[in-house]
């Protein structure tokens, strides 16, 4: 067993599963009320949290070597997970993710305490829509990790910390997987295949979200009718198209116009954000990309004819690359990581891979969501004009949903063809 420890062990970081699905069927039960207000929330973090979701979602929605296609992905999961793996990282390692996450300036303790604030909001503040996000921490039996670690994972982010054998791979995949899988109400299925374990893995760092949120008004079903879809290469599918018409926030900015939709008591929207005439995706991402302000800011409230298409999503990704090329570099490198705020050595642990698995499913009722990540270690808007504002999503939309009591970017993602059905 000790042979498992000699040599500098890949820290694994798999940023993983995100579901959200728009079900007939109820929420679940109400959310308790939450222990903290939204004058507890550290707006510095939130900036910082957005900031990397903006970064994040530039580099998978605008590659310019790939075919347009569904995704969906959760920012908000991603730098939870980071942000375990953060907590015990150390010198230049500490400081490359802190830039990353866009928090320099924020100590840790303000980090881990700010994140228990915005997990317990997120978590409780709207009873009408049920949110769950959990954190769990396997190491290799017989690996210890500091107390002070342990300590400051279960405290701020209720963290389950437990053993597992990861020299048996099928056996650690399926604990993992169905821990996830049991937080996402089996939304997100296989989020660590065996070949994501090797044989240096030591460590796996999970963060599960779900999310279940039904329309405040639902649309009606006697108003979904086949409608084209016009997709971005000039063809076009018939899809269900729903519709309603309802006081909604809505905005037109030069290159796109977007509507929110609320869920439950108001407190998570459903973004939706469309090219403005005469403009393309590509100029309606940039637009949109240029700051998370995008995205909540300059709405206004006012009648619209909504009309929007069925979809589901299911998208993985290997986020490794993506993450360097944000500048997480050091993490990745065995001569220069440093991770020794975890188990106290600092030649022991280095990142190797960051996976994620997000999938989404819209309807009439609402939206359901879950998002999971691991890092495993081998080693009221004023009055609105009174003109309808019309937002008919008939060709590709980029979307995102927001919870608005902490300001949170919690998912996005791009509809490119509402027809295509995702691979489980």
């Amino acid at each position: 067993m000790r042979e498992r420890f000699k040599l500098r062990r890949p820290l694994r970081l798999t940023a993983a599963a995100v579901a959200l699905a728009c079900l007939l069927g109820g929420c679940g039960k109400d959310a308790a009320a939450p222990k903290y207000q939204a004058s507890d929330v550290n707006r510095e973090l939130v900036k910082g949290n957005n900031d990397f979701a903006m970064r994040l979602a530039t580099s998978m929605l605008t590659k310019e070597d790939e075919a347009l296609d569904n995704t969906v992905f959760s920012p908000f999961s991603v730098s939870l997970a980071l942000s375990l793996m953060l907590d015990g990282a150390r010198g230049e390692t500490r400081e490359e993710l802190l830039k990353l996450l866009a928090m320099q300036g924020i100590g840790r303790d303000a980090i881990n305490h700010g994140n228990e604030v915005l997990l317990d909001l997120i978590r409780h503040d709207d009873p009408k829509t049920e949110v769950r996000i959990a954190n769990a921490i396997w190491a290799q039996k017989g690996l210890p990790l500091l107390d002070d670690y342990a300590k400051a994972m279960k405290q701020a982010y209720a963290a389950k910390i437990a053993t597992l054998d990861f020299g048996d791979k099928p056996a650690a995949a399926k604990t993992i997987n169905g821990w996830v899988s049991d937080r996402t109400e089996g939304l997100i299925r296989n989020l660590v295949t065996e070949d994501v374990i090797t044989e240096q893995t030591v460590m796996m760092l999970v963060n599960a979200i779900y999310f279940h949120g039904r329309w405040t008004e639902p649309f009606e079903t006697s108003e979904t009718s086949e409608a084209p879809f016009h997709r971005e290469d000039g063809s076009d599918i018939w899809v269900p198209m729903m519709g309603k018409r309802e006081a909604l926030p809505h905005k037109t900015a030069p290159a796109y116009k977007a509507v929110q939709i609320p869920y439950g008591a108001g407190q998570w929207r459903f973004i939706a954000a469309l090219p403005a005439d005469g403009k393309t995706l590509k100029d309606a991402e940039a637009a949109l990309l240029r700051g998370p302000d995008e995205w909540t800011d300059g709405f206004e409230a006012g009648e619209t004819a909504l009309a929007l298409p069925r979809f589901k999503i299911a998208a993985t990704s290997n986020l490794t690359e993506t993450l360097r090329a944000l500048g997480m570099v050091r993490s990745l490198s065995p001569a220069s990581a440093d991770f020794s705020g975890i188990t106290g050595d600092k030649a022991r642990l280095v990142v190797q891979r960051v996976q994620h698995k997000a999938f989404i499913e819209v309807d009439e009722a609402g939206t359901k969501a879950a998002a999971a990540t691991a890092i495993a270690t081998d080693g009221a808007a004023p009055a609105g004009p009174t003109d309808v504002f019309e937002f008919r999503a008939d060709r590709p939309f980029l979307f995102a949903i927001v919870n608005a009591t902490t300001g949170v970017l919690a998912f996005m993602g791009r509809v490119a063809d509402p027809s295509a059905m995702p691979a489980d």
